[in-house]
């Protein structure tokens, strides 16, 4: 799995070229759009902690197809006791046909302060089968959906994997195609929404200042805006 995202990343990496953002109003609050300040930010936080959970290193190059000036960010009904909110999140989604392979990725990517962001959950779900890409993942935490909770602090990133709770992540309507991406025979991008609901019961921390704390979050079937990568190789 990680092979494959690795190789999806690396192929969008060098097409995607500027955001795919709009304003408006989410159904749960006003959504944001970043602005250039807000994605470098994100972006720099986003490098400072996929590397403490190795299967996430792909993020460093491939978030900023969403993180980007001009994205929308949607507010999230999230409860959660990681941090004070308001928390917002974008959806990056892949659908991968491979010969005979299909599979997908899905990733909910949530972060309090666009402008000075600490805290982050992300919860995310791998899916293969044959024919099209499947559209949805779900299962308990450390099977086909995984969740990371982050805190960062200055240098130090205090990270968490979600050990009990489950999570239901799938596409949603597609929009328009993607302004700025140079779509080819291979590989297209479409503004699509996606639609999520967990549960993060408990979770283990593996890095950072050792602490007591033992976060949880929860959040109700949302859909928040995001993109569809679609890729099509013989």
């Amino acid at each position: 799995m990680r092979f494959e995202r690795a190789l999806v990343g690396l192929v969008v990496s060098s097409l995607f070229a500027v955001g795919c953002g709009s304003d408006s109003a989410g159904p749960h609050g006003p959504s944001v759009t970043l602005t250039a300040a807000d994605a470098t930010v994100l972006m720099a936080r986003i490098t400072e902690l996929a590397p403490v959970h190795p299967e996430l290193a792909w993020l460093a190059d491939s978030a900023n197809l969403v993180l980007k000036s001009g994205a929308e960010a949607d507010v999230i009904p999230l409860t959660t006791d990681l941090a004070a909110g308001p928390f917002y999140a974008v959806g990056l989604q892949r659908g991968v046909q491979v010969s005979a392979i299909a599979f997908s990725t899905f990733d909910l990517i949530a972060f309090n302060d666009p402008s000075n962001p600490t805290d982050f959950i992300i919860v995310d779900g791998f899916m293969s089968g044959t024919g099209t890409p499947p559209t949805s993942a779900s299962g308990a935490f450390g099977g086909a959906v995984n969740g990371h909770l982050f805190h960062v602090a200055g240098n130090t990133v205090t990270a968490w994997r979600a050990q009990g709770g489950t999570a239901t992540l799938s596409t949603g309507s597609a929009g328009n195609a993607c302004a700025g991406f140079a779509s080819n025979a291979g590989v297209t991008c479409a503004q699509s929404g996606l639609t999520v609901e967990f549960t993060i019961d408990s979770a283990v921390q593996d890095s950072g200042v050792q602490t007591s704390a033992t976060p949880s979050a929860s959040l109700a079937t949302t859909t928040v805006a995001g993109i569809l990568l679609s890729y099509h190789f013989p």
